[in-house]
C-alpha cells in the first residue's frame, strides 16, 4: 500500500510538471498566433497604403500627361489655323473687291472718262490669287501611343507587389564564439521565390532581446552587407543578448526584401587573450601584444590557455610592424614557458612567418603569402574533419590557402606568437 501511494505521489508530481510544460507550450502558441495576426494586420495596412499612394500618384501623373498632350494639340491647332485664317480673310476681301468691280463694270456706259481710268487700274489686280498651303504642309493632328508600352504598364501593375508567407531569408543559427557571435542565414523554402538569384544580403543587430522588449523601440544597426551567408560579429559584451535580423536584394531589384523574424543570441565565452608575462605589454583586454621596450630577447607568447576550439576563427592584426626583425604567428597543440622560438615545437604547430612562409608540422609549404606589414590581417578558420585532423583556411590580403593539419586525438589548441622586437604590435580576435 505505501508503495502504491508513493507511485501515485510521483504520478501527481509528473502530472504537475506536465501541466506546467503544457502551459509554456500554450504561451508559445499564443505568441505564434499573435505573430500571424499582427503581421497580417501590418501587411494588409501596408498593401492598402501602398496601393492608395500608387493609385493617387498614377492618376495625378496621367491627368497631368493628358492635359499636357491636350495643351500641345491646342497649340498646334492654333499655330496651324492662324495663317489659314489670315489667308481666308484675304480671299474674302478679294472676293468683295472683285464683286464690287463687277458691279461697277456692269454700268460702264455711265462711267465718266476720269472714273474709267480708276476702274481699269482696279481691274489690273484681277488674276492674282493668294497662295493657299498644300494640305501636306498643314497640321493633320493625331494621337499616338505604343500599345506594347500600355501592355507593359498593365503587366507591371498586374504583377506589382508580393505577399511572403515568411521573409525570403531567415537566420539559420547564432553560434557563440570567444567574444563574438557567428550568425548564419539561409533562404526560406516557404516562398515561391526560392529560385530567384540573390544579389546581396544585409544583416542588422540591436542591443538586447527585442522579442521580449516589444514595448521598447530598439534601433537596429547595419553590421554586414555582402554576398556571404554568415558573419562573425566581434567586440560584443559577454553574456549580453543581441537581436539580429537579415534581408536580401534579388538580382535586378533595387528594393530590399522584408526582414526576417528577429533571432536572439549571446556568448558567454571570453574573448581571445594573450597570456600575461613580465616580458610583454598587453592592452585592450589582453588582446593586443607587444614586447616591453627594454626587453631585448626573442620570446614566444601563448594564448591564456587552450582557447581555440576546432570550429573557431582566429584573426591576427598587425598593428605595428618591424621590417628588420622576425615575427611568427601560430596555432599549436603544445605550450611551454620561457620558450624563445618554435624550433622544438614545429611538429606540433601550424605556422606563418613575417615573410609569408607557411609550415605545418615542421614541413614548409611552397605557397607563400604576403609579407607582414602594418594593418595586415591574417585569419585562421578552423573546420573539424575528424578526431585527428582539422582543416585550416588561411586568409591573407585577398588570398586564401587551405591545408589539413593532423593533431592529437584529444588536442588542445593554443594560438601563439614568436616576437623578436618591441616594434611589433599584434592584436588577436
Amino acid at each position: 500500500m505505501p508503495s502504491d501511494c508513493e507511485e501515485v505521489s510521483e504520478t501527481l508530481e509528473l502530472a504537475k510538471v506536465y501541466v506546467e510544460n503544457l502551459k509554456y507550450l500554450k504561451s508559445d502558441v499564443q505568441v505564434a498566433e499573435q505573430q500571424v495576426l499582427n503581421t497580417f494586420k501590418e501587411t494588409r495596412e501596408s498593401i492598402k497604403h501602398t496601393f492608395l499612394n500608387i493609385k493617387k500618384n498614377i492618376c495625378k501623373i496621367l491627368e497631368q500627361r493628358e492635359q499636357a498632350l491636350i495643351t500641345k494639340a491646342e497649340n498646334i491647332r492654333d499655330q496651324g489655323l492662324s495663317p489659314l485664317e489670315d489667308c481666308a480673310r484675304l480671299i474674302e476681301k478679294n472676293i468683295e473687291t472683285t464683286l464690287s468691280l463687277i458691279h461697277e463694270g456692269s454700268h460702264v456706259n455711265q462711267i465718266i472718262p476720269e472714273q474709267l481710268h480708276a476702274f481699269l487700274d482696279k481691274a489690273s489686280d484681277l488674276g492674282n490669287l493668294p497662295e493657299v498651303p498644300d494640305p501636306k504642309y498643314v497640321p493633320c493632328l493625331s494621337f499616338y501611343h505604343d500599345v506594347a508600352f500600355e501592355n507593359e504598364i498593365n503587366n507591371l501593375c498586374r504583377d506589382f507587389g508580393e505577399v511572403f508567407k515568411t521573409a525570403p531569408i531567415q537566420i539559420k543559427s547564432i553560434i557563440p564564439k570567444p567574444g563574438a557571435l557567428l550568425i548564419e542565414w539561409q533562404q526560406s523554402m516557404d516562398n515561391d521565390d526560392k529560385t530567384k538569384d540573390i544579389q546581396e544580403f544585409k544583416l542588422q543587430r540591436a542591443f538586447g532581446d527585442v522579442t521580449k522588449e516589444k514595448t521598447i523601440t530598439v534601433p537596429f544597426l547595419d553590421c554586414y552587407s555582402g554576398v556571404d551567408t554568415q558573419y562573425l560579429l566581434r567586440d560584443i559584451q559577454i553574456s549580453q543578448p543581441y537581436s539580429f535580423r537579415v534581408c536580401c536584394k534579388f538580382e535586378g531589384m533595387t528594393a530590399w526584401s522584408p526582414w526576417s523574424v528577429p533571432e536572439v543570441g549571446l556568448t558567454t565565452l571570453p574573448s581571445f587573450s594573450w597570456q600575461i608575462s613580465d616580458s610583454v605589454v598587453l592592452s585592450n583586454d589582453n588582446k593586443i601584444l607587444s614586447l616591453k621596450p627594454n626587453f631585448e630577447n626573442e620570446i614566444v607568447v601563448f594564448s591564456d590557455g587552450p582557447q581555440v576550439s576546432l570550429t573557431d576563427t582566429v584573426e591576427f592584426t598587425i598593428i605595428e610592424a618591424d621590417a628588420k626583425s622576425d615575427l611568427v604567428l601560430a596555432l599549436t597543440t603544445k605550450t611551454s614557458s620561457n620558450l624563445k622560438s618554435f624550433k622544438n615545437f614545429m611538429e606540433f604547430s601550424f605556422l606563418i612567418d613575417n615573410n609569408g612562409k607557411i609550415a605545418i608540422g615542421g614541413v614548409e609549404k611552397t605557397t607563400v603569402l604576403s609579407k607582414f606589414y602594418r594593418g595586415l590581417k591574417i585569419c585562421f578558420s578552423l573546420e573539424f574533419l575528424h578526431r585527428h585532423k582539422v582543416r585550416i583556411n588561411v586568409d591573407c590580403k585577398d588570398k586564401r590557402v587551405t591545408y589539413d593539419w593532423t593533431i592529437g586525438e584529444i588536442a588542445q589548441i593554443y594560438f601563439a606568437c614568436h616576437i623578436a622586437s618591441s616594434q611589433w604590435k599584434i592584436m588577436v580576435e
